[in-house]
């Protein structure tokens, strides 16, 4: 199959796909069905919804466009491609951490006392040795928890990282609209891993008419989770993946539905009574671009759709030339005479032979003459004239390209330079353009998804002591941040212990914890002697002592600037009076004085 064949093959699909997506239809192969019918015909039996557009046609166009895939990797490396880490809902190694805990006890017993489990009359402030004694056991309990969760997300996919499995969680959210987990449990009914489902394989199914009892954590204090029971309306889902179809039910749905059918049974029993081959169905956790007109997602690039359509047809327009030009370079003119009977059919051939691709870009056009008289009058003129005016110098649309490669670049919000552009940019000009960039796109789609783990996978775990949070690109200068850490140092806003902790994100590296005392005062209170540890300064603070330890430390600075004052008035007095004096004489032998400037003797 030659190149030529392939373009105009990718040409008549795209015209498929731009039917499907703006018409409405949908193409596949009726024998690669279920039963062979359509894909669509698929679905619809399936009792599937309609998605708004063709996910198939999407993902084809996202191959095709010479602009989408830079802005789609934009935003999966900057959303989801540097992974998590994991903060304490209450540290025990901050000073306020026995408030804290109290604060949670408290909280506890208030909610107790509203469900009726705890006397009214009961107090409800914790003792000091309640507060020891429960900030011992949630410390235990966090150390577990922390080692759990680090395992799950360790080993969450079979056979990828979760950092992968959010970037291509994010392609397809970005390219459909829509994405899916498949989330599997163990024999104990806890979530035990993590799997990627294409997007384009899936679709809805309408909301079920009447609502299902659904157990939901809310959060009560910090560090503990209360379960209530709420009626939702939930949803089941269709995959059609080749001649496979499955079904699948909304992440915490509690009800037996059979994954070849879709039908609700009362328990496990039941399902396997009626066939024995069947299944329970598992959980799919959609992430979806919201739409006001569809339950399905749409991307956010689907204005500029014929944008993306139009630079394509560009494309192919520009790369079609080399193969389908109809215009010469020379043409060879015989003037003086009449054409012979041969040359307009070799003119015919050689516009439909010879034309046409690399090998025949400077094939010259020469036309047979016959002259019109007899002897020296029968003369034919020769002429060489070039036809380069009228062929295609450069590329053509350009202007056109170009424009919609910035109106999809718009949908996204993204600046050149993250697409991939980087003329016309100096180092201030970067800066601005990816601190925009960080904080009105990149950081909110990771706060909404940081929302969704802690909401409903990580409450669904049970996790209490831990928050899941996307990490963000260090886009520090490390010789400012550099001068920033040492200015905030020297005046006392950072510790030591501190500005060392900061130091490690300019250097990449961690550095060893140093336990002494001065690592946690500011530097300002160590120069000046005072070696009180950090809590006999609290203590001393709120004694009011610390305050005559100022009063003291200015009279002293004072005292110091008098005494020095003094001094240099001194010293100026005895300059004056020495340079006031007579001088005085010194008699020395002469040996002695050359001995001073032959080095032998010190004078």
């Amino acid at each position: 199959m030659t190149e030529a064949v392939r373009v105009h093959q990718a040409e008549e699909r795209l015209q498929t796909i731009l039917k499907a997506v703006v018409v409405g239809a949908r193409s596949g192969d009726p024998a690669s069905r279920p039963g062979g019918e359509d894909l669509t015909e698929a679905f619809a039996a399936s009792g599937a919804l309609c998605p708004p557009y063709d996910p198939e046609a999407l993902c084809l166009l996202m191959e095709h466009s010479n602009s989408l895939r830079q802005n789609v990797d934009a935003y999966a490396t900057n959303i989801d491609g540097f992974g998590h880490r994991f903060e304490p809902a209450i540290d025990f190694d901050a000073d306020d951490a026995d408030q804290r805990v109290a604060d949670c006890i408290y909280l506890e017993r208030v909610a107790a006392r509203d469900r009726g489990e705890l006397d009214v009359t009961a107090t409800l402030e914790p003792t000091a040795e309640e507060v020891a004694a429960r900030r011992r056991e949630l410390q235990q309990l966090a150390r577990i928890e922390r080692a759990r969760l680090e395992s799950f997300f360790d080993f969450c996919c079979f056979d990828h990282s979760f950092v992968d499995l959010r970037r291509r969680t994010r392609q397809d959210l970005e390219v459909c609209g829509n994405a899916f987990w498949e989330v599997l449990r163990d024999a104990r009914g806890e979530v035990a891993r993590l799997v990627y489902v294409p997007s384009f394989t899936v679709r809805l199914l309408p909301l079920d008419r009447s609502p299902t009892e659904v157990e939901d954590r809310i959060r009560v204090s910090p560090v503990s989770l209360d379960t209530v029971t709420v009626r939702h309306r939930l949803r089941r889902y269709v995959q059609i993946q080749g001649t496979d179809r499955v079904f699948f039910k909304s992440f915490g749905d509690p009800r037996v539905v059979s994954r070849r059918t879709g039908q609700v049974f009362d328990s496990a029993e039941s399902l396997t009574e009626a066939d024995a081959s069947d299944g329970a169905a598992t959980e799919l956790l959609h992430f979806a671009i919201h739409s006001p007109r569809s339950p399905y997602g749409v991307p956010r690039w689907v204005g500029t759709l014929l944008s993306v359509l139009g630079s394509r047809q560009m494309e192919e327009v520009n790369f079609l030339y080399f193969e389908n030009k109809s215009v010469p370079p020379l043409a060879l003119l015989v003037s003086g005479g009449r054409l012979s009977e041969a040359s307009v059919p070799r003119i015919e051939r050689f516009i439909e032979e010879n034309l046409k691709g690399k090998a025949n870009f400077h094939k010259v056009l020469i036309l047979e003459a016959e002259g019109a008289g007899a002897g020296d009058q029968a003369r034919a003129k020769i002429e060489l004239r070039p036809l380069t005016d009228a062929q295609q110098q450069d590329a053509l649309f350009q202007v056109y390209d170009e424009r919609n490669i910035d109106k999809v670049g718009s949908a996204f919000r993204l600046p050149k330079l993250l697409r991939g552009e980087s003329k016309d940019f100096n180092r201030a000009t970067a800066e601005s353009a990816l601190r925009f960039a960080e904080d009105q796109v990149f950081q909110p789609e990771r706060d909404e998804f940081d929302f969704l783990m802690n909401r409903r996978l990580l409450a669904d775990m049970g996790i209490r002591f831990w928050r899941f949070r996307s990490q963000t690109p260090v886009t520090r200068d490390p010789e400012r941040m550099t001068e920033m850490v040492e200015k905030l140092v020297r005046v006392g806003v950072l510790t030591p212990e501190e500005g060392r902790a900061l130091a490690g994100d300019i250097f990449n590296r961690e550095f060893r914890k140093i336990g002494d005392d001065w690592t946690k005062r500011p530097i300002t209170l160590t120069l000046a002697g005072i070696q009180t540890g950090v809590e006999d300064l609290r203590a001393r603070s709120a004694k009011g002592t610390i305050t005559d330890d100022a009063r003291a430390l200015v009279r002293l600075r004072g005292e110091l600037e008098a005494e020095e004052e003094r001094l240099a008035t001194s010293r100026l007095d005895l300059a004056r009076r020495y340079l006031q004096s007579e001088p005085e004489r010194i008699e020395v032998p002469a040996v002695e004085f050359d001995a001073w400037f032959q080095g032998d003797a010190a004078p």
